[in-house]
């Protein structure tokens, strides 16, 4: 297998590298500004003359043009969609559930996810997708009050919105969460009990239909994380251990809800899902009883 070594505008040298491993670095963005190459490290060409390389860093900034077009046409559909109602964007209708509301957002919004984009993506459109994604979710919220809105009034109470139970959160996830770090990878033990069985439930924009759970921790985490977690059930006896990201964060102050981070659960099988489900209902039939 042939070896390169190669050298920037600054001086710098790098090798030796095979193809492949140069193709990983110019993909990934780490490799900018080549000017010359050589096979043996000691008799140097000018890039041009070696047209594999070449062509790899052609390749990649042909990407990135194309990921800064992207990014642009993102944002000129966000200008044109200022206008659209939360009704129209999701078709919302009086009918529709608060559920179908946020089923709707999520299919919308996974696109825009930081786990949708590899070390190499450009940062406009990493930028611009993020700004997608804040503006689904201020329209999903709008949503949320106009639903409400249009309940109360086919009810009878014009100009009222019908009162909506917020989730009390009375678990703290250190108990029963634990939380380690390994270079860019995150490890996420949880003990799931009846009493913070609501990590999959309460939460109105992470939780098991949404295809994630929330976990309510201070423990500042990025986006795009990605996750070693596994959940050790408490009855019926269970874990299960999944690939996963940090797809959402919520973190004002606002005693609406607690600060913390969504995960995704793609990775959990119909099996696994069913599992997590029937595990709810018994977690939910417990606390009515000891309520009651």
């Amino acid at each position: 297998m042939s070896n390169y070594w190669i050298g920037d505008s600054a001086g710098r040298v790098l090798g030796p590298l095979s193809l492949q491993s140069l193709r990983e670095l110019i993909g990934s963005g780490r490799l900018k500004a080549v000017t010359r190459a050589s096979r043996d490290g000691t008799s140097w060409e000018p890039i041009n003359q070696f047209q594999e390389v070449r062509d790899l860093l052609h390749t990649s900034a042909t990407s990135a043009e194309v990921e800064q077009r992207q990014a642009e046409r993102l944002r000129q559909q966000l200008r044109g969609m200022q206008s659209v109602t939360a009704s129209q964007l999701f078709g919302l209708k009086p009918t529709s559930t608060l559920d179908e509301l946020r089923t709707t957002f999520f299919k919308m919004a996974r696109r825009f996810s930081p786990e949708n984009h590899g070390p190499g993506t450009h940062p406009e459109l990493r930028k611009a997708s993020a700004e997608a994604y804040d503006f689904l979710l201020q329209r999903m919220r709008e949503g949320e009050t106009w639903l409400q809105s249009t309940k109360a009034a086919a009810a009878g109470r014009p100009g009222k919105a019908p009162a909506v139970s917020q989730p009390v959160y009375t678990y703290a996830a250190e108990e029963f969460v634990g939380l380690q770090e390994h270079n860019d990878r995150l490890q996420v033990h949880v003990r799931v009990s009846a009493r913070n069985a609501g990590i999959f439930t309460d939460h109105r924009i992470i939780n098991l239909q949404a295809g994630g759970l929330f976990l309510p921790t201070e423990k500042p985490l990025r986006l795009g994380t990605k996750v070693e977690l596994v959940l050790d059930f408490e009855q019926p006896p269970r874990q299960l251990k999944l690939r996963s990201s940090v797809i959402w964060e919520y973190t004002l102050d606002d005693d609406k809800q607690p600060r913390g981070y969504g995960l995704g659960l793609a990775d959990l099988r119909a099996e696994e899902r069913a599992f997590v489900e029937e595990f709810l209902r018994g977690a939910r039939a417990s606390v009515t009883t000891s309520s009651g």
